[in-house]
This record gives structure tokens, C-alpha cells and sequence, in this order.
């Protein structure tokens, strides 16, 4: 999978301006543009009684290809529209980062459950051999934690960065913030931490509450769960 994770920097007081315009955009997506896989948004929690003060937004977007994402996403007439839109909205430009799924799972259950909050984990190795090893632990630890007692762990997605070749990020989801505060604690997770000290240069992490737009998947079997 093709995987593009944004940030969307959002001027005071203009969210539901600008989540308007998604919201036609998501509408032409989700009926013409089938290789758009996942659209899914969160935004930071500090907001999640406000929603519309937000400053920022969270995207995950899962396509089927670079193509898809390119050529069919970013050329169709109601993206155009939706790009003029937004300018006044936003205190930056598109900032995007591409991802290529190398492990876990996306939705457990395979039947698109909605989160209580989900947590963003970006990671920098110290090169990319050490980001191997970290890839490889961190696939390892997906097995595990799909296999254990931590059944509120809805999403454990591992993404290995396109752009730089010491980039990993982790997105998950969860039911609740026990069964985050659960996972967190856990001797699988801290296991993983104390042994990547030497092949992680930093580490840094963010938690969002779903915003209510968008989808998780709609791709074949093989997106919605590994399990």
C-alpha cells in the first residue's frame, strides 16, 4: 500500500471552512475514485471538546499507488476546486510524507469500529541498517500484541518512511485510553523500547480524537486486517 500521512496546518477559526470543502472533495472521492483506499483524520485532543478551534489536523490516507495518489487524486476537477478553496484556511501548503506499509494491522476486527483516540508514533534510526532492525522488532511486536490480551488495540499499522531512509512511523488506534494506557505498559511494548535504544536516534509521538470524516478502508482483505 501507498501511504500518505499530512499535516494540515489550519488558520484560527477556519476549520469548518475548511472541513466544508472536504467534504465535497470526500464525497467525489469516495464515489469516483475507488483507489483511494483509506481517508482518515484525527485532530489534536486538546480540541476534541471544541473541534472547531482547531489549529491542526491530522491526515492518514491509504491509495492503491503512487499513481493513484498523483495522477487520478490530485488531477480530477473537484480536487481543483477544493484546492482553491483552502489557501486562506491554512498557515502552510500541503505538507505531505509517503509511507510504504510494511506490517500489522489497520482494523483488527475488520468491521471499521471507531476509536477513542488513536496515537501517531514517528521514529528516526541512526541509519538505514538500524532501520531495519527496528522494522523488523516492530513486526514482531504487531504479532504479539494481535495475539495477546489487548484486545482494545484496534489499529497497529508499521510504515516505513519513502522520503528518508532512517524514517518509521507507527499509527494505532484504540477503543479507549485504557486499553492505550494498557498497551503503553505493557512488557511486549517496553520490551521493544529498552532493546532499540541503540538503533533509535529519536523518537516522538502525538495522540488525536477522530474527527468523524472520512473512511478507514474500503480496500480488499488484505488492508482491513493481517490477523
Amino acid at each position: 500500500m501507498f501511504v500518505v500521512a499530512a499535516n494540515v496546518n489550519i488558520v484560527p477559526g477556519k476549520y469548518d471552512e475548511w472541513q466544508a470543502a472536504y467534504d465535497e472533495l470526500a464525497e467525489y472521492v469516495w464515489e469516483k475514485e475507488p483507489t483511494t483506499m483509506t481517508y482518515y483524520f484525527g485532530l489534536p485532543t486538546q480540541f476534541w471538546t471544541n473541534k472547531s478551534a482547531t489549529t491542526h489536523m491530522f491526515a492518514f490516507e491509504i491509495y492503491a499507488d503512487r499513481e493513484a495518489l498523483y495522477t487520478t487524486h490530485f488531477s480530477s476537477p473537484t480536487m481543483a476546486t477544493f484546492l482553491s478553496k483552502i489557501p486562506e484556511t491554512m498557515t502552510t501548503g500541503l505538507d505531505l510524507s509517503h509511507y510504504e506499509d510494511v506490517g500489522g494491522f489497520l482494523d483488527r476486527y475488520s468491521d471499521k469500529r471507531e476509536c477513542e483516540t488513536m496515537v501517531d508514533v514517528r521514529i528516526t534510526c541512526n541509519n538505514p541498517e538500524t532501520r531495519a532492525k527496528v522494522l523488523e522488532k516492530l513486526s514482531r511486536l504487531a504479532e504479539d500484541i494481535a495475539h495477546s490480551s489487548m484486545r482494545g488495540t484496534l489499529t497497529f499499522l508499521i510504515l516505513k518512511s519513502l522520503d528518508k531512509d532512517q524514517g518509521v512511523r507507527v499509527f494505532q488506534r484504540f477503543e479507549s485510553w485504557k486499553a492505550l494506557t494498557e498497551q503503553t505498559g505493557s512488557k511486549a511494548v517496553l520490551d521493544f523500547w529498552l532493546g532499540s535504544k541503540e538503533e533509535v536516534m529519536s523518537m516522538e509521538s502525538q495522540c488525536y480524537v477522530p474527527n468523524g470524516k472520512g473512511w478507514l478502508h474500503r480496500g480488499p482483505p488484505e488492508v482491513r486486517s493481517r490477523l
